[in-house]
This record gives structure tokens, C-alpha cells and sequence, in this order.
């Protein structure tokens, strides 16, 4: 938990010293947002099934026109489960009967692009789409009774989102936005395939001055 930790004020203090020397020369967009996810697949299936309401995102986003912003993303999302107690094979051939616990964080590092489609137009709400890639820092741990093991690795991954941006007021560039992603996590140890999730968020974007 603590390299977990280190590693997200990492990244967090060097999310905000790009944003911050970017800012000083272009009209960067801060977001900020409250992410809630959900495993799919082999990850949902063979590790966790329990959604995660433990998760943010940041971003800086660069409006190159009024239809396509350019820029760096980041979050944290922490999923956990703990299971009824069961018998297991261990990695010796031999059984046990315990409580089996799993723990994963995800940190993604993203490069991102985001296309308004009525951008040019003077619609108060504003679909969007986008799209990110990049790797994701991930922190696996499991509890099998009081015998525990963890592992940390960089994955590669890769986002795509859709949703609604609206202004708080008209013609005015702070606002909210809502929307969902699909996030395809490379992750590749264990027997596990991937840490695949669909995520739902809500948030507000302000300009930097």
C-alpha cells in the first residue's frame, strides 16, 4: 500500500507541474472528476467482482479549436474483495481452508484526445467522445488467511469515453461533465488476462489562468 501510495503523489506531483507550466502559456482545462467502476470479464470473473467506488481522475486539456482538446489524463481507482473461507491449492500442491482476499489499485498515466462534434455549434450541452493510452501502474495484492503476497507492474492501456460536457453558464468555459469508459488494462500475471472495466463519471472542468 505504501509503494501504491508513493507512487500516485508521483504522479500527481508531476501531473501538476505540467499543468502548471503549460498553463503559464496556453489555455489549459483542469478536470477533475468521481469515478465509479466495474470489472468485466476475466477480471470480474476469476479476481474481483465487486464494484469499485473508490476512484478520481484528473486531467489537463489543451482546446487546440472548438471541436478537439489534446492533453494528459491520470486517476486511481481501488478495487478489493474478500471471499468466504474455501479450501485452495496453494503453489505446493497442498490444501488449505482460509479466507481469500484480493486487492487492486490502478493508477493510469494517459495521453489523451477529446472530439466535440457540435463543437462549432451554440448547443448548451455538448456530446463528446474520446479517447487515451498510455500504461497504468498496477498493485496487486492477495491474502490467502494470514500468508499474503503482492506485486506491482507497469501495463500498457488504452480508454475510450463518451459522454456530455455543459458550461455553468452560458458562454462561460468552467462546467460539469458526465460520462463512461471503456478501459482495456494489459495486465498478464498470475493466470490473469486483464483488468478490463467499464467506468461512470461525473466532474467539473475550470480554466486555468
Amino acid at each position: 500500500m505504501k509503494k501504491t501510495i508513493y507512487m500516485l503523489v508521483l504522479v500527481t506531483a508531476c501531473f501538476a507541474f505540467s499543468g502548471t507550466v503549460i498553463a503559464q502559456t496556453k489555455p489549459i482545462l483542469f478536470g477533475l472528476n468521481y469515478n465509479y467502476a466495474a470489472p468485466l470479464g476475466g477480471f470480474k470473473s476469476d479476481v474481483i467482482s465487486n464494484g469499485s467506488a473508490r476512484g478520481f481522475s484528473g486531467s489537463f486539456m489543451y482546446p487546440v479549436n472548438k471541436k478537439w482538446q489534446l492533453g494528459l489524463s491520470a486517476g486511481f481507482q481501488d478495487f478489493y474483495q474478500k471471499y468466504p473461507r474455501d479450501i485452495y491449492t496453494t503453489g505446493n500442491h497442498e490444501t488449505t481452508s482460509a479466507v481469500l482476499s484480493n486487492s487492486i489499485q490502478i493508477i493510469p498515466v494517459l495521453a489523451k484526445a477529446t472530439y466535440l462534434p457540435m463543437g462549432n455549434s451554440n448547443t448548451f450541452i455538448q456530446p463528446y467522445i474520446s479517447a487515451a493510452s498510455g500504461i497504468s501502474l498496477v498493485d496487486f495484492r492477495q491474502y490467502l488467511g494470514e500468508f499474503g503476497s503482492n506485486s506491482s507492474n507497469a501495463v500498457f492501456t488504452v480508454q475510450a469515453g463518451a459522454g456530455i460536457t455543459m458550461p455553468f453558464k452560458r458562454g462561460k468555459d468552467a462546467g460539469l461533465d458526465i460520462g463512461a469508459g471503456y478501459n482495456y488494462v494489459g495486465y498478464q500475471k498470475f493466470g490473469i488476462n486483464n483488468l478490463n472495466h467499464l467506468t461512470a463519471n461525473v466532474g467539473v472542468h475550470f480554466p486555468l489562468r
